[in-house]
């Protein structure tokens, strides 16, 4: 699709992307503070339980940020040079450079999205066997410890499915290995860690004998626990859920905008290269993409009849100059020598 731009409109197409470009650059420092957030976050519990997801999507949603800043930051520069006399500043070859270098960005992140699509998927088995794995060696393994406390403070949980999960591990020893791929359940106490005491209970916690009557500070398990009921694995999921859709709807936005950057800057880019800038403010044909009518200023058929034409004039006087008679000399008599060299010519052809 071709257009026809003035200097006016170039002017203001211009100063229209230098004024969207820093909310562009907004969006991608708070992707990359956000990531950094979650990483330290969200990212490490999930890497206590399932090593290396928790840092694999922040870190490359991070890195990928900062690269597209600096390119919209080189990008911002170049369409303000483009304002100025191409005399000073020659801008062709940078325009061109950043719009490859957005098309390069808006192909990474759309990897990005789905590699964050697809991990969702594999992380949500990998929470069910890491979570289990972690309460079974709660007291033999200090990392799974630390990882399962805090999974169940940070999001008011209490085992991975329910609290009664505990009831068949023994967490409260220490220094006795555990076999993590045992199947079977066999019932040791109804306790559960003290990670598990609920926040919202105005009574003591009671994460000892759960399920037992207490005449002491007239507990009723029946009526009321004192520690969170709900289960950690879809606690957990639901938060990385919810954090992948909102990176995957701030990157969406930022594709987007890429997409009118690469559009908008190819129309600048074609225009100035065919001659537009401020030193010469013409009518000038801008292109997004080349047609053979922006590359051949002429038909093909053009140069042919040309040469055509040109062969025709040169037979004609040829064949002029053959059939022509001997014209006079200068002093009005042709030349004996003349007349007889070109009887001598063409006696063998009629002989």
């Amino acid at each position: 699709m071709a257009l026809y731009l003035t200097w006016a409109s170039f002017n203001n197409i211009r100063m229209l992307l230098m004024a969207c470009m820093p909310v562009v650059i907004f969006y991608l420092i708070w992707l990359v503070n956000t990531s950094e957030g979650i990483r330290s976050e969200e990212g490490t519990l999930l890497d206590l339980v399932c090593w290396p997801d928790g840092n694999a999507i922040p870190v490359i949603i991070a890195t990928g940020s900062v690269i597209a800043v600096v390119i919209e930051l080189y990008g911002l520069y170049q369409l303000f040079k483009a304002g100025l006399p191409k005399r000073e500043y020659n801008v062709t070859n940078g325009l061109y450079y950043y719009i490859w270098s957005l098309i390069v960005m808006i192909i990474l992140f759309l990897a990005i999205m789905f590699y964050s699509g697809l991990q969702s998927t594999i992380i949500r088995a990998k929470i069910k066997g890491g979570i289990t794995k972690a309460m079974l060696r709660y007291s033999s393994h200090l990392p799974s410890k630390i990882a399962i406390d805090r999974l169940q403070t940070r999001f008011h949980c209490c085992g991975r499915v329910n609290f009664q999960e505990w009831f068949y591990i023994p967490w409260y020893t220490t220094g006795e290995p555990v076999d993590s791929k045992a199947s079977s359940r066999k019932f040791v106490a109804d306790n559960v860690p003290y990670s598990c005491c609920s926040m919202d209970a105005l009574c003591p916690c009671i994460h000892h004998g759960v399920t037992k009557m207490g005449a002491i500070y007239k507990y009723n398990p029946t009526k009321q626990l004192t520690i969170w009921k709900d289960g950690c694995e879809e606690k957990l999921i639901s938060e990385m859920m919810a954090v992948s859709w909102r990176f995957n709807a701030v990157m969406a936005l930022i594709i987007l905008a890429m997409i009118l950057q690469v559009i908008a800057v190819r129309y600048l880019h074609t225009a100035y290269r065919n001659g537009l800038h401020a030193g010469n403010p013409i009518l000038c044909k801008a292109y997004l993409l080349r047609s053979l009518t922006d590359t051949e200023s002429h038909p093909k058929g053009a140069s042919k009849k040309k040469v055509f034409r040109k062969r025709k004039t040169r037979q004609v006087r040829t064949l002029q100059w053959v059939t022509a008679p001997s014209r006079p000399t200068r002093r009005g008599v042709s030349s004996a020598s003349d007349g007889n060299s070109s009887d001598e010519l063409l006696k063998p052809i009629y002989e």
